[in-house]
């Protein structure tokens, strides 16, 4: 295929390509750098060197941190009034109500994607915002997850009319499934997010959510709710991961008792023991699809996808482009985790041999979440604080019918809210602070697994090489939309 035709295809792809996608960064003039953006990376890769020396000087135990200061709020009468199971349930009906009220926007409303419901939800406040949330607060999805209320009152209700009779077959889950369904659940939705070409069309996303909430479901009725959200419901796992970087936690305390406790970040990602392989599955599917979603925004991206529209060329246009997206899709989790795997293996043998290879690869895996997280801050920031602005006349006008049921139909998005130049210094200081946060885990991780303090600073040569060599892709990335 000729040159100019591919580059015709190109360009035609691009303006077939989801307008959701194309919100994710809009800015009213381009960012000029104080100083060069190599200087940029080489000041960022430089910070995580230095914290790992500090932590090497400072952090010379890894058992006493897997043991972490708490407060429980519950003790102060704000928090109480907060936690009151009046207040709960409010907020668990709200969830539902806007869940149920989005299905039915996108399969009855207006069909425009900027005049309805739905895909604001979807893409912006619950995708990232949600995200957010957890990341900062810890078990936030677990409140609100719709999908599980429902079914928890489904199953209250069906306890009342049929004692003694349970709503799920409570069937075993073997352990070797871990959380792979979860982890192919998140693919799909992977995919829909960057790779399905119709993800704007209101009824589309009313579709899937109603098959993805058919399947959850289904898994609840098969394996028991609680067993489900823990293996099987992609973002109860996803939004759980995230939830163990966040500043709270909830959890039963001495006696029984309910704790809603304040802890230092990220400390909720130490474990003992080594994660299930579909724990290493999820964390690398969630690092790399961030990661290539931000690198489609990129003049690189659009140049590699004309070369791989080249092996479907035996399709139309629109499918052989749709397929080279998937393929790419498929592809980044694959070399994100043999990359992974290629360092665990080092992490293993710098380490002397005292931890097989394997075990490695699994054990510090949570420390690749601070950096999966810092990434989505800095990927969405503008998306979120932008395009989010919507959620204000969509509120008002869920279905593009025209009402105006808040006074807020009229709101215009001021796309000046959030200026390039904000956008680079908060992503700089999110996937920087990620990083950090990243060494600090990875440092206790070994120093537990390795015993010696000498074999497990030598284990981590490996992972910070890996770490600053992805700080600096990272914040090339994110540089390419905002800056010239």
């Amino acid at each position: 295929m000729g040159r100019a035709l591919r580059t015709w295809l190109g360009a035609a792809a691009l303006l077939l390509g989801s307008p959701a996608a194309a919100l994710a960064h809009g800015f009213e003039k381009r960012y000029d750098l104080p100083i060069p953006l190599n200087m940029f990376l080489l000041g960022a890769g430089s910070a995580v060197v230095l914290s790992f020396a500090v932590m090497g000087l400072f952090v010379r135990s890894g058992g006493g941190h897997f043991a972490y200061p708490r407060f429980n709020l519950l003790r102060l009468g704000l928090f109480r009034l907060i936690a009151h199971p009046g207040v709960v349930l409010a907020v668990k009906l709200l969830s539902a109500g806007v869940f149920l009220l989005s299905i039915a926007a996108g399969f009855f409303g207006e069909q425009n994607p900027l005049r309805n419901l739905i895909v604001t939800m979807v893409w912006i406040v619950w995708w990232v915002g949600m995200a957010y949330a957890c990341s900062l607060f810890g078990g936030a999805w677990a409140l609100l997850n719709p999908w599980g209320n429902l079914f928890a009152w489904a199953e209250a209700l069906h306890g009342r009319l049929r004692p003694g009779r349970s709503l799920s077959l409570d069937l075993p889950l073997p352990a070797w499934v871990g959380a792979w369904p979860a982890v192919a659940l998140f693919l799909w939705f992977a995919w829909a997010e960057i790779g399905w070409r119709n993800n704007y069309i209101p009824a589309n996303l009313a579709f899937a959510a109603s098959i993805y909430s058919l399947i959850t479901w289904w898994g609840m009725a098969l394996f028991g709710r609680e067993a489900w959200l823990a293996r099987g419901e992609a973002f109860s796992v996803v939004f759980g991961l995230m939830g163990r970087f966040g500043v709270t936690e909830a959890r039963t305390g001495p006696g029984g008792r309910p704790e809603w406790n304040l802890r230092p970040p990220a400390v909720g990602l130490l474990a003992e023991e080594a994660p299930h392989p579909s724990a290493v599955a999820l964390v690398i599917a969630v690092l790399a699809t961030v990661s290539f979603d931000g690198f489609t925004e990129t003049a690189q991206w659009q140049a590699l996808r004309t070369r791989l529209f080249d092996l479907f060329a035996w399709m139309d246009a629109r499918t052989a482009f749709e397929a080279a997206d998937a393929f790419a899709l498929l592809a980044a989790p694959a070399l994100f985790f043999l990359a992974y795997a290629g360092f665990g293996w080092l992490v293993a043998r710098a380490g002397g041999g005292a931890v097989p290879a394997g075990e490695a690869i699994r054990r510090f895996v949570f420390s690749l979440v601070p950096i999966a997280i810092g990434y989505h801050l800095a990927h969405y920031f503008s998306y979120l604080f932008i395009q989010g602005q919507r959620i204000l006349p969509l509120a008002s006008d869920p279905f593009g019918w025209g009402w105006d049921l808040f006074g807020w139909a009229k709101y215009e998005v001021d796309i000046g809210a959030v200026d390039a130049g904000t956008v680079w210094n908060v992503s700089l200081a999110a996937i920087v602070a990620g990083h950090i946060f990243a060494v600090y885990l990875a440092h206790v991780v070994a120093l537990q697994a390795f015993g010696d303090r000498r074999l497990a600073q030598r284990s981590q040569y490996p992972m910070l090489a890996l770490m600053v060599g992805y700080t600096v892709l990272s914040l090339w990335i994110i540089a390419q939309p905002i800056v010239n």
